[in-house]
């Protein structure tokens, strides 16, 4: 049975999972680092036909970099079976603490995107902020 609202979970540079991904306070450089989500059913694990997805991001309002869902059609994936779901990439190249004239401390994109994947996870490219949580439904 698929599962609601499920937060993808990462594990970042203090080797824990979590649904947050921090840019380090510690780090000297402004590189960007990425992180992978661990991998979650999508809707052909459970051989549904209609393939809806929802995925919704939440990230602060420092936040700088690229969100984005990748998904597989291998029941047992290697690195090289993922592809990058296009219609779910959220790019921020310039912060900012306020949306309409609102000040804001987090913000939310959402999106829907049909296939029939079998494995679904998350991606982040971050140099800056943070990533709250990347919520998915199937």
């Amino acid at each position: 049975m698929p599962a609601l609202s499920q937060g993808l979970e990462f594990v970042t540079y203090t080797n824990t999972a979590s649904v947050q991904v921090t840019y380090p306070l510690f780090t000297t450089t402004n590189a960007t680092l990425y992180y992978n989500s661990a991998m979650v059913q999508g809707d052909g694990y459970y051989g549904s036909s209609d393939g809806l997805h929802t995925v919704m991001y939440n990230y602060d309002s420092n936040f700088l970099g690229t969100i984005t869902m990748q998904a597989t059609l291998a029941t047992a994936p290697t690195e090289s079976d993922w592809f990058t779901i296009n219609e779910t990439v959220t790019t921020i190249t310039s912060s900012t603490n306020t949306y309409n004239n609102v000040d804001v401390t987090v913000q939310s994109d959402y999106y829907n995107f049909t296939g029939n994947f079998v494995w679904v996870r998350g991606t982040v490219a971050i140099s800056a902020g943070q990533v709250d949580s990347i919520f998915y439904n199937h």
